[in-house]
């Protein structure tokens, strides 16, 4: 056995003698040597990108703190795999032997967004980790903390079938479907949270992503919350989706991507204010906004047109759609769509948008 190879009976050992409140036992990673341990990982943190994120969650914190009057006080425990009675949370993946976990954080953080956004705990949504790990930017090499958010942004996210996940660098042009444009979601933005009251006042609206340090510990937890044990070795880092707290425990409820054989059928406890596991000391939490399911529609045509005086203010009516309000992030790509759209009205000419439930944000007169 190598040095850092997880030793179950020493990390059982050391539990006991530090008197840790949480189990270790064999798990899909417990008993791989360390390097293919590593492989499950994919935070990629250089010295640079580390003091970046801790400059960024130092912003967030001093700007939390001027506003920390206008924070609503958190409950004292939130869990969104029952809320209200209801389950939130997607079901629990693998990312295999590939350090794509900030894919599967990301993916995970948005499904849930989308399911507490409609309010519909059933909503079917799955989102494909390859997609965005593999066209966005990254490789099994492992990914930046907030590049898939970034790619989520700009790029979307297609659903899992159109490309399926492989535990393997995929090639996106051969491996996503041909209609994969049709079939995007988006956020429209994402917020760090940097403060112990903004992170848990954040958790409360819907799950989070977050990074961590590993250490060989961790790949035998089983059950209970997490201290990582004196003596063990750091693995790497790892980005996974936050779906919960509790304070009497003093701990955050995490989802991993290690499948359901690790933790507690997957999630995790982790217990608050550890300084070398960095969950919630030396990086933001990172919460996802207005998802936006994008479509292309063919072949529409444009009955009414309406806008106000405020430039970004303007509405187009299209039959077999509705009303969709025009959204293009800037004061003339609005007034120009809005004059395609009544063009397109005089006119009698059909016109292919590309838009969300009430949005629209690209145009193309036929």
């Amino acid at each position: 056995m190598a040095d850092n190879d997880t030793d179950l009976q020493a990390i059982e050992a050391a539990i006991e003698q530090e008197n840790l409140p949480w189990t270790a036992g064999a798990t899909d990673l417990s008993d791989l040597p360390f390097g293919e341990q590593q492989r499950y990982l994919g935070l990629l943190v250089t010295e640079a990108e580390r003091q970046h994120l801790s400059a960024e969650r130092a912003r967030f914190a001093a700007q939390e703190q001027r506003l920390a009057s206008q924070l609503v006080g958190a409950p004292t425990a939130v869990d969104w795999r029952n809320a209200g009675g209801q389950n939130y949370v997607t079901s629990v993946k693998q990312q295999g032997s590939c350090g794509s976990c900030v894919a599967f954080c990301t993916c995970s953080t948005m499904e849930s967004a989308m399911r507490i956004k409609l309010q519909n705990p059933s909503y079917a949504i799955d989102l494909s980790e390859g997609f965005l790990q593999f066209c966005g930017g990254g490789s099994c090499g492992g990914w930046g903390l907030t590049s898939g958010l970034d790619a989520a942004r700009s790029m979307g996210v297609t659903d899992e079938a159109c490309m399926p996940y492989q535990a393997t660098d995929m090639n996106c042009g051969a491996s996503r479907c041909s209609d994969w444009q049709n079939r995007l979601t988006k956020i429209a933005n994402y917020t760090g949270h940097g403060t112990m009251d903004a992170r848990k006042n954040a958790v409360a609206q819907a799950p989070v992503l977050a990074g961590m340090a590993v250490f060989n510990d961790f790949f035998a937890y089983t059950s209970g919350v997490y201290v990582k044990t004196a003596n063990s070795a750091l693995a790497g880092y790892h980005c996974i989706s936050v779906v919960g707290y509790d304070d009497n425990q003093q701990c955050w409820i995490v989802k991993n991507s290690w499948g359901t054989n690790w933790g507690e059928g997957g999630f995790g406890r982790i217990r608050y204010n550890q300084a070398t596991v960095l969950i919630d000391t030396d990086w933001a939490f990172y919460s996802v906004e207005a998802l936006v399911p994008l479509q292309w529609h063919g072949n529409v045509t444009v009955t009414q047109v309406y806008a106000t005086p405020h430039s970004q203010n303007a509405w187009a009516h299209f039959q077999g759609l509705g009303w969709r309000r025009i959204q293009t992030g800037a004061a003339d790509g609005v007034t120009n769509m809005l004059i395609l759209f009544a063009e397109a009205r005089a006119n009698g000419r059909p016109v292919t948008v590309y838009a969300d439930g009430n949005l629209v944000y690209h145009a193309y007169l036929l």
